[in-house]
């Protein structure tokens, strides 16, 4: 196929899939403004803020009655839907607690959507063979990759991580090693998708992170201490894990999680060993992902992509729209692809690599998997091939590099 009609049927394609974003959205539109998205935790935290209950912001009952104030119509909601995030990232959501919910929904999602566009500005430098292509091309696939829109369909924060995820890569490309460090120490609203990657770039060298990573993580540290008190620093631990053994009553499930755990929790029924399984599993893939990233000179693209595919997959708790970040990996591995000569005969690790893309770019499954089965872990296995695919390239990368 010419580079003129496959790009001709990708736009298609992505089209179709906002298309299929907008009409979803369209029919929920009356539930995300009545208080059903996520949004609420973030909402419900920051309005608990302002009233100066910071010190309660972990109990339920408060929770409850804070969210009860603001989205009284959500018949299904019988206790707090849990802000299991830390006290940190209140702050970040109290001024949006100035206006009415849905206001301050709409207002996030415009933030969400001016650091989507503003990925394609920051990225095209670093991405030769994606230069050629329009803002608006990249802005078509953001919004019909499904993770991303259900993040704004959620009122997620996952589009932040992904935005600094990329301020945090463009920082290591141009060897500013300590600001990629307080970048990624700012996600830390999302400790187990930072602290993996953290990992990872410490095994390729990359140490002068810690010199940016180690004082924000301070700073946020004495922020959530001045919200909650020492003794809710002691209990926001213990509140996480007891959310996690409980499910919080339905609002937190393995068979949703496109990570190992949910992969396992799926294959095994649910058994009480899937935990102990999916610990070990997950060591395993921490340290296959380092020696990969470790080994040779591959390009440091591919060893990124590799630590933030293997990032999501070691988490603990991974659910659909923070895949996400994966957009980054994603772009990253469309240029490498994108680079190489037509007639070239393609391996196993191009094949993998584009139908695990294909995959996570199709819509319809995703919906299926979330709406009507619960089993958005599945896709899992398509993080899982990404993965596989990546290590692929980075092998023949390396390779070809000692070849030369």
């Amino acid at each position: 196929m010419k580079a003129s009609k496959l790009k001709s049927a990708v736009y298609l394609y992505l089209t179709g899939m906002v298309m299929i974003h907008a009409i979803v959205f369209w029919n929920v539109r009356e539930f995300v403004s009545k208080g059903y998205s996520d949004f609420t935790i973030y909402y419900c935290a920051g309005t608990m803020i302002r009233q100066g209950l910071g010190h309660q912001l972990y109990d339920n009952m408060t929770q409850f009655k804070v969210q009860r104030e603001f989205a009284p119509e959500v018949a299904i909601r019988l206790d707090a839907l849990p802000y299991n995030h830390p006290p940190f990232e209140a702050v970040l959501f109290a001024p949006f607690a100035c206006v009415s919910y849905p206001f301050a929904f709409g207002l996030w999602a415009l933030v969400n959507l001016a650091m989507l566009i503003s990925l394609p500005f920051l990225l095209q430098p670093e991405l030769h063979h994606l230069q050629n292509y329009p803002w608006p091309f990249w802005i078509l696939a953001s919004l019909g990759f499904f993770p991303i829109f259900f993040a704004l369909l959620q009122g997620q924060d996952a589009i932040l991580l992904l935005f600094l995820y990329t301020l945090a890569f463009l920082c290591l490309k141009r060897n500013r090693d300590l600001f990629a460090g307080g970048w990624l120490a700012l996600g830390l609203f999302k400790p187990h998708l930072i602290l993996p990657l953290i990992f990872f770039l410490l095994v390729q060298g990359r140490k002068k992170i810690l010199y940016g990573f180690l004082p924000i993580a301070g700073v946020l540290a004495l922020v959530s201490l001045a919200i909650v008190g020492r003794e809710g620093m002691l209990l926001y631990p213990r509140y996480v894990v007891q959310l996690e053994d409980t499910m919080a009553r339905g609002a937190i499930m393995p068979s949703d999680m496109p990570n190992l755990r949910g992969i396992l929790y799926v294959l095994l029924h649910g058994d009480s060993y899937v935990g102990v399984v999916a610990l070990v599993s997950s060591v395993a893939v921490l340290l296959f992902a380092a020696w990969r990233c470790r080994a040779g000179t591959s390009p440091f693209d591919l060893k990124f992509s590799l630590s933030a595919v293997a990032t999501v997959l070691v988490s603990y708790h991974a659910l659909g729209y923070d895949l996400s970040m994966i957009m980054l990996p994603i772009l990253l591995l469309a240029n490498e692809l994108l680079g190489k000569d037509e007639d070239k005969v393609r391996g196993w690790s191009d094949f993998l690599t584009i139908a695990a893309i294909a995959a996570l770019f199709f819509s319809p499954l995703e919906l299926v998997l979330l709406m009507r089965s619960n089993r958005l872990a599945l896709m899992g296995w398509a993080v899982l091939s990404l993965l596989c695919g990546i290590a692929g390239l980075s092998v023949r990368s390396r390779q070809a590099g000692a070849a030369v």
